[in-house]
């Protein structure tokens, strides 16, 4: 076991307020980074031990993989660095006062090998010493070098791994669409695509994996794969790839199947032994892709999204899953890591998957073209497009990585294209590669048009993220009563659908 997984695994037992990486809320990391642990990177941070009175991070320990930060109320921040501790204790100081009465503290005695001691003193609130003197020593007893101290980021998606991390992970998943129907169809097909997209692979790994998708013989055992996996990956971030893996692989069967049948299928049984995912996980995964298709599908305002992503991360907490993992490869419905991350600083909850990412500004888009902002507050109140700006960055987000997808896919209908224009060529004994090209071209034509058709729902999902949800008729026409704004409101109308309300009076007779 590494010294970071170590740290993760037992720093809770410190105290009742740890928060582990990566699900450290971001203004407690914040505080902690500024004030104990001397401005270091949070991005390599493991743990945050708050014993602040007002519990806002700004006392405690920060533990990172080669040394960890201590700062208790009106005291300095210390910094040890494990390769020079010897032993740790912990100890009772007695202190006599001036009347005689006696007061004694706990602190945690830390000898290092050149032989001086430093002192964690006993003004943290609500942290077991002797905790932390054993959590010190199971540090250096684990290591066996001073090579083994040290830090990795504790915050990388996977489209920030290597090119070679990437294409182990989606052949695993080609795998799956392979097997699942001896070949991978057009809807599979797209997804993948759209999966290699918002993780921005480059082109030499969408070559691999086009070259794998095609060459029925060139397939690599799963067990492989996930040991390939095992030894790119850092330790401190194989358990979220292999949670994020068991997801995208669900995603793809959920495409195809009833997702309450995943036990039926022997390819996902046997990928959830290998990667050490419990049923309860599975259903957790599941959960969260149902949850994403209705943030969508149901048209969720930023109320509603953040509640479902605070009730999914309080059910996957529970049972050992992360909400990095769950978004480590971006969210199945089409947005990146890194755009759901941005979106969600829009909602304050910037720091809830546990992600660094660059926060894009997002404005409110003028509509109808009436060209202002108190246009829009006339038509539909301003409240409504208030709470719209989650949902509408994350179409922006789908919107973009369709594009990108369908980019993919028109490469590979040129390079098939270029093959089968070869083989017509050269007709002679030829006559099997060409049909084998033909069906293969047909069907990538397929997820093109499939990638078109949700490139094109998406687009209008998010004209209809700019409206309100009932039209006031009579005000829409107000503002496009203007001969050059006419059409304008007529698109508008198609947005909606009119439904008929019949209201019943009840007369009342009276004597």
């Amino acid at each position: 076991m590494s010294v970071e997984n170590f740290i993760k695994d037992n720093v809770s037992k410190l105290s009742e307020t740890v928060y582990i990486a990566p699900e450290i809320p971001e203004k407690k990391l914040n505080n902690a980074v500024q004030s104990i642990s001397d401005n270091v990177d949070p991005n390599y941070v493991l743990a945050v031990v708050d014993s602040s009175i007002f519990k806002n991070g700004k006392e405690g320990c920060v533990f990172l993989g080669n040394s960890f930060y201590s700062k208790t109320l009106l005291e300095n921040a210390i910094k040890i660095e494990y390769k020079d501790i010897e032993s740790a204790e912990r100890i009772i100081e007695e202190t006599v006062k001036d009347n005689g009465k006696i007061t004694k503290t706990e602190a945690v005695a830390i000898t290092l090998k050149d032989k001086t001691i430093k002192k964690i003193t006993g003004f943290m609130r609500e942290v077991n010493y002797v905790e932390i003197a054993e959590l010190l020593n199971g540090i250096v007893n684990i290591a066996e070098s001073e090579d083994d101290y040290k830090i990795t980021n504790q915050r990388i998606p996977l489209s920030d791994l290597s090119s070679e991390t990437q294409v182990n992970y989606v052949k695993i998943i080609c795998n799956f669409a392979f097997i699942n129907d001896g070949k991978i169809d057009s809807l599979e097909y797209s997804e993948i695509m759209a999966l290699m997209a918002r993780n921005k692979m480059d082109k030499d790994a969408r070559l691999t994996i086009r070259q794998y998708m095609f060459d029925e013989g060139d397939k690599v055992e799963n067990e492989l794969l996930i040991n390939e996996l095992e030894s790119l990956v850092e330790s401190s971030s194989i358990s979220v790839t292999k949670q994020s893996l068991m997801k995208d692989v669900l995603y793809i069967f959920s495409k195809n199947n009833d997702p309450k049948l995943w036990k039926d299928n022997e390819f996902i049984l046997n990928l959830e032994r290998l990667l050490q995912i419990s049923d309860q996980q599975v259903e957790i995964f599941l959960e969260s892709i149902q949850r994403d298709k209705d943030i969508l599908n149901k048209r969720s305002n930023d109320t509603e999204i953040e509640k479902s992503l605070k009730d999914l991360s309080a059910n996957a907490v529970a049972v050992g899953v992360p909400l990095a993992a769950i978004y480590f490869s971006g969210s199945v419905v089409g947005m990146s890591a890194a755009g759901l991350t941005s979106g969600l600083a829009t909602l304050g909850m910037g720091g809830l998957l546990g992600f660094s990412g660059m926060v894009s500004g997002i404005g409110i888009a003028i509509l109808l073209g009436v060209g202002s902002y108190k246009g829009v507050k006339k038509l539909t109140g301003i409240s409504d497009l208030e709470n719209n700006k989650q949902r509408e960055f994350m179409l922006q987000e789908i919107i973009k990585n369709q594009q990108q997808t369908i980019n993919y896919i028109i490469e590979d209908i040129n390079e098939i294209s270029n093959s089968l224009m070869i083989a017509i060529r050269n007709m002679e004994n030829n006559n099997a590669k060409i049909e084998k090209l033909t069906t293969l071209l047909k069907s990538i034509t397929n997820a093109a048009k499939i990638s078109s058709e949700n490139l094109t729902l998406a687009t209008r999902e998010q004209m209809i993220a700019k409206l309100p949800r009932t039209l006031d008729v009579i005000r829409l026409k107000e503002l496009t009563s203007a001969p050059t704004l006419k059409e304008l409101g007529e698109i508008v109308e198609t947005c909606y659908e009119e439904k008929i309300i019949l209201m019943i009076m009840n007369k009342k007779k009276y004597n």
